[in-house]
């Protein structure tokens, strides 16, 4: 294995007033607690975690979020987050 064995992509979306969603944040991590536990729901309990933590520390503004995380062209898992700040 290398490094990078586990490189993915995170991208968080906000939804605007007009219902469309705006990308203001994208970070590459390399992590591999998608794959600790099988299964969409632990996918989605792990990014939602990775996503909070995220967006504390840049102090994103409040709002709906959707976020997609990509180990390279494939999807690994998109949640909806209500950030309150």
């Amino acid at each position: 294995m290398t490094d990078t064995a586990y490189l993915h992509r995170i991208e968080y979306f906000r939804r605007q007033r007009n219902g469309s969603l705006l990308c203001e944040h994208v970070e590459t991590v390399d992590d591999h607690g998608w794959y600790i536990a099988r299964g969409e729901e632990w996918r989605a309990h792990y990014t939602r975690g990775c996503a909070e933590e995220f967006l504390a520390r840049q102090d994103a503004q409040p709002g709906v979020y959707s976020v997609a995380v990509w180990r390279g062209p494939t999807r690994v898992c998109t949640v909806g987050l209500h950030w309150t700040g």
